[in-house]
């Protein structure tokens, strides 16, 4: 996993970007997404061109929406052989990358604005435990980024309910417990990790493969830094 801040982000990352993803930035209202955009594609790229020996901006990223035809959705990298999962929320972009199988990553900041008590029923299943962490701040957002994660590695996103996905309390191991509806596939094929995004922030990232798995983080200063340098590495996690 890596991590970047958009605040960080420059002129040299828009030129990073594609014909199609240059188009895209315009389009999004708020400056705020738009710099976390351009540092998610930004941080991709330049990480994908350190696994693959190629300068950032040679490497293909296809985002394809089963939905529609714009070029939006799970980012890809075909014939790489790595699978690449993009999220960004206030100031995290987080990137991940991996050739176990594919992966999901979801960051999320804690607000305090948010009603566990009003989203619960809409986001947990009938067969998934309740526990008193669920009805927290920030055990409400835990669970949260878990089931996005997993639903990010599947590609469907949130077309599918967060209810159709069990995971585990917030205050227990992460696992995967149930998928439902059109995600339906065995628990036991995802690997699940909390993630420590910093202060305030709740993260997780799945894999779809055989596990365990050792997830390890990275902060880079600036979304296109060059080469594959990792910088200081922030705390590593281990699903199961």
């Amino acid at each position: 996993m890596w991590w970047t801040d958009p605040a960080t982000v420059t002129d040299d990352c828009l030129t990073l970007l594609d014909a199609a993803e240059q188009e895209r930035v315009p389009l999004l209202r708020r400056a705020e997404d738009r710099g976390r955009f351009i540092a998610g594609r930004a941080l991709l790229r330049t990480v994908a061109a350190g696994y693959l020996g190629l300068p950032p901006r040679r490497v293909d990223v296809v985002a394809h929406c089963p939905d529609c035809d714009r070029n939006h959705g799970k980012p890809e990298l075909p014939g790489t052989g790595l699978q690449v999962s993009v999220s960004h929320s206030g100031d995290r972009v987080a990137v991940a990358v991996t050739r176990a199988g594919a992966v999901g990553i979801d960051v999320e900041e804690i607000s305090t604005s948010v009603s566990p008590a009003e989203l619960l029923p809409h986001v947990i299943g009938p067969a998934e435990p309740r526990t008193p962490a669920h009805a927290t701040t920030s055990g409400f957002h835990r669970m949260w980024t878990r089931k996005e994660a997993v639903l990010k590695a599947t590609g469907l996103g949130l077309r599918v309910p967060l209810s159709e996905i069990g995971v585990s309390a917030p205050e227990e191991d992460p696992r995967v417990l149930f998928l439902g509806g059109p995600a339906a596939r065995p628990a036991e094929d995802f690997v699940l990790a909390d993630l420590d995004a910093g202060a305030g922030r709740a993260a997780a990232v799945a894999v779809i493969g055989g596990g365990p798995l050792t997830f390890t983080a990275h902060t880079r200063s600036h979304p296109s830094d060059a080469g594959f340098s990792p910088g200081p590495p922030r705390a590593p996690g281990t699903g199961r």
